[in-house]
């Protein structure tokens, strides 16, 4: 255990072991006065011979005491202090010495004085190892000094000077060792109670930085918060904070002036809506905000003191500080104009759909002029594909492909299946017999002039339209089988589009429950029949399955569009 004080510290050290001497010198010297005066009865009871000569020696070393107790206060600088506890050892011990060689020398009670000095004064000071070595053999010289002076008594208590001496030198040995320890736990301690005041220092200075900018910061935030206090009252959304159930703690100007309100009175802001819609604002907002929720693009409609409603948008977020809740904070945004402009966009887009659905009707009937089809045959033909759609799109494999608009684009699309009969002259589609080879090979091309048709539609325009795409694939490919067998180009499977299988399916029922290729017209439980035998060969077994689901409706739609 050795602490070794850097350069920078042995100066403060030196001055706090000056310091403790000159505190320390005090309670030795009350020590030694009471050590001697104390044991003075001992004189009495051991040599009463002695007493007054002995007593004498005593009251010597009281007086040196309070000498020295009046030089040490008077050492305001600490210089001499050490010298004065060493002289008072060594008055100490040359008293010692005197009382050993008056009372026997060799055989005196009075060796244990020895040992007491030597343990008070090791104790009592800091001292270092090699003081409390050289101070303790002073004290083993003093001793043997007296013994040797007394006389010759030593040979025959020779085993008294050994066993007197033996404990002399361990005492010595002994508070050597605890003034080892006790030195490197004073440099410790210093060491420690430096880097106190070191860093003391250094959080001072911290402090006093951290107090300038927090003055800094504090009137910075003053500043801004002024700028945002008059950003708030100019913003044109409402802003409003509100405890959880709903009554206004602060609002800024605008929200006052949209609802005609004056400033300063108590509001609720569920009584500023409808009836029939407050419950729901404080379930589905107000609770869900003050349970920690944000929530969004909140509509409802707010009523003003003149009884106008404000059709509004409210975003609601929990304020919180120190993990307590202060309020809610509702931002509110005036949307009835842009509730004015959807409802006129939705109509014009309504509008603009049903031409767009009128205009495709009247070109796919151009198809049915060309050729002799029951009544109503598009529109049933459109919502057989509707629905094959529709129950296809619940099965997980076809969610991603018929999402969106793909279901209502596809049905549109498929009342433009035959377009391209219209390219097929009078003569061979109006034909009452048999038509030749070469007659039938010109018939099936009607899927590649209405696929090429809608094909020339698609590049003009100047936008993706999946509604064109649809409608291209099924004029090319709805005659292709699942098998291969089917034409213009013998597909198989998967490589014929979704949209053609699907067409292609409603596309024979069709033609088996009215008259047609199948003969005379059939019941929709033999068309069933038929398109379940099929499945496999003309059609994809995944749309004869959903088909087998649905067929309920294929017959509702063909008895409503046949009536």
């Amino acid at each position: 255990m050795d602490c070794r004080l850097p350069e920078d510290m042995q100066q403060p050290y030196m001055e706090e072991l000056r310091r403790l001497f000159h505190h320390r010198m005090t309670y030795l010297l009350l020590m030694t006065g009471a050590l001697f005066l104390f044991y003075a009865p001992l004189d009495y009871l051991l040599v009463p011979g002695h007493y007054g000569e002995l007593f004498y020696s005593r009251i010597a070393v009281l007086v040196f005491c309070c000498f020295l107790f009046f030089l040490n206060a008077q050492d305001t600088t600490l210089q001499y202090t050490i010298i004065f506890a060493f002289a008072l050892y060594g008055v100490s011990l040359l008293v010692l010495c005197f009382m050993v060689i008056r009372t026997g020398g060799i055989t005196s009670e009075y060796f244990i004085g020895f040992i007491l000095a030597i343990v008070v004064f090791a104790v009592m000071m800091p001292l270092t190892p090699v003081q409390t070595m050289i101070s303790g053999l002073f004290a083993l010289a003093g001793y043997l000094t007296a013994v040797f002076w007394s006389g010759p008594e030593l040979k025959g208590h020779m085993d008294i000077f050994i066993n007197n001496v033996f404990f002399l030198v361990c005492f010595v040995l002994l508070v050597t060792i605890q003034s080892w320890f006790e030195t490197d736990s004073r440099k410790e301690s210093v060491s420690l109670h430096l880097q106190e005041q070191e860093a003391a220092r250094y959080l001072d200075e911290q402090a006093e930085a951290l107090e300038e900018e927090i003055a800094r910061r504090s009137k910075e935030h003053q500043r801004t918060e002024n700028r945002f206090r008059r950003l708030l009252d100019h913003i044109v959304d409402d802003v409003v904070l509100v405890d959880k159930k709903g009554c206004v703690i602060y609002a800024n100007p605008s929200f006052y002036e949209h609802l005609a309100l004056a400033q300063g009175d108590e509001i609720d802001i569920i009584d500023c809506l409808p009836a029939n819609e407050r419950e729901s604002f404080r379930q589905n907002f107000l609770q869900a905000v003050a349970g920690g929720e944000v929530v969004c693009n909140y509509q409802a409609r707010l009523m003003g003191v003149g009884g106008a409603q404000l059709e509004v948008e409210i975003n609601g977020n929990r304020m919180e500080r120190n993990k307590r809740m202060i309020g809610l904070q509702l931002i509110i945004r005036d949307i009835s104009v842009r509730k004015r402009m959807e409802e006129d966009v939705r109509k014009g887009l309504f509008v603009r759909k049903q031409t767009e659905n009128a205009t495709i009707m009247a070109l796919a009937r151009l198809s049915e002029y060309r050729d002799v089809t029951p009544k109503n045959h598009l529109k049933r033909i459109r919502e057989y594909s509707r629905l094959l759609a529709e129950f296809l799109a619940r099965k997980s494999e076809y969610q991603g492909k018929l999402a969106g608009s793909a279901v209502s684009d596809l049905a549109m699309a498929s009342v433009l299946h035959d377009i391209g009969k219209v390219a097929i002259t009078d003569d061979i589609l109006f034909q009452s017999g048999p038509l030749s080879d070469q007659d039938k090979a010109l018939v099936r091309q009607h899927t590649i002039f209405g696929g090429d048709v809608i094909k020339a539609m698609e590049k003009s325009s100047d936008v993706d339209s999946g509604f064109l795409e649809y409608a291209k694939n099924i004029a090319y490919f709805h005659h292709e089988k699942w098998d291969g067998s089917g034409y213009p180009f013998g597909l198989v499977g998967r490589e014929i589009p979704l949209e053609a299988r699907i067409v292609a399916l409603a596309d024979a029922y069709e033609s088996i429950t009215s008259a047609g290729k199948y003969g005379k017209q059939l019941s929709h439980r033999q068309a069933v029949q038929i398109i379940i035998k099929e499945a496999g060969h003309h059609f994809d077994p995944d749309i004869v399955d959903v088909f087998v689901d649905c067929e309920q409706k294929f017959h509702q739609v063909a008895m409503r569009l046949r009536s």
